[in-house]
């Protein structure tokens, strides 16, 4: 199945005899897998018709309706998915397709442009064009003669990115402060939530501050424990979201707000 991109990176220096691997593989999240499976379309009457950005903005709705069974079900089915698909296009992990995307990769060039080290990686890449922008010559080509030296030495058999926590990320990206939310962290074979009003995201320190409005006390939890975030609570206990979603599913068809969605 051939991706479509779901991001465009600009090239502004590509290293002679290195190949091109596009970003979007890994900016995919299990949304992007339900976007593009037939089967799971159908199931959540996603139709084949929709663009593709829609199609995963009402994959991400329909998952997180989906429970537990069912999401982890796909959950499994995407990893394989993915798995398959960077088999497909040989290669474990890519080393870079321009400048940006290799000041992203490196903590060294990361840590010297203050490019936070735990933000999504697609808004890292944004700020390292912004950066590349704005070199004199003799810095670019410092940067130049260190990326050769870095693709050369790369191998393929690092640890593989991981397009779950990088979901996570591009969702508190989203998040308002003042929003109520329940985080779930991983504690032994089961999970213990952290829960409170969003204060301020760290993405140096990678961390996240709730407000503890039950207990009136702060909380700090860590990124990259997070295992998912529940945005549906107004306050502790209460089912009920703050904001009405905008988007629904009335039987067979979907609605942003009261429009129906057409196809």
């Amino acid at each position: 199945m051939q991706l479509p991109p779901y991001v465009t990176i600009t090239t502004n220096y590509i290293l002679p005899g290195v190949t091109m691997y596009h970003i979007g593989l890994y900016d995919l999240s299990v949304a992007d897998y339900v976007a593009q499976s037939s089967k799971w379309c159908a199931e959540f009457n996603i139709h084949e018709e929709f663009p593709y950005d829609l199609k995963v903005e009402l994959a991400d709705y329909a998952l997180y309706g989906a429970g537990f069974d069912k999401l982890s079900e796909i959950e499994q089915e995407a990893e394989g998915w993915l798995e398959e698909e960077r088999l497909r296009r040989q290669e474990a992990r890519p080393k870079f397709n321009s400048m940006a995307d290799y000041i992203s990769q490196t903590e060294r060039w990361s840590s010297e442009f203050s490019i936070p080290k735990y933000l999504p990686y697609t808004e890292k890449v944004r700020m390292a064009e912004e950066v590349v922008r704005t070199l004199d010559r003799t810095r670019y080509a410092d940067l130049v003669s260190a990326a050769e030296t870095w693709a050369v030495t790369q191998t393929s058999g690092e640890e593989p990115f991981d397009h779950w926590k990088e979901q996570i990320r591009r969702q508190l990206l989203q998040i308002q402060t003042g929003k109520y939310l329940m985080i779930y962290l991983p504690y032994g074979s089961n999970y213990v939530i952290k829960q409170g009003q969003l204060k301020s995201i760290d993405w140096n320190a990678g961390t996240v501050l709730l407000h503890s409005t039950t207990y009136n006390h702060e909380i700090s939890v860590s990124i990259e424990k997070i295992t998912s975030v529940d945005e549906s609570r107004s306050r502790s206990g209460a089912l009920g979201a703050v904001q009405v979603a905008d988007l629904r599913k009335v039987g067979n068809d979907w609605y942003r707000g009261n429009t129906k969605i057409e196809y």
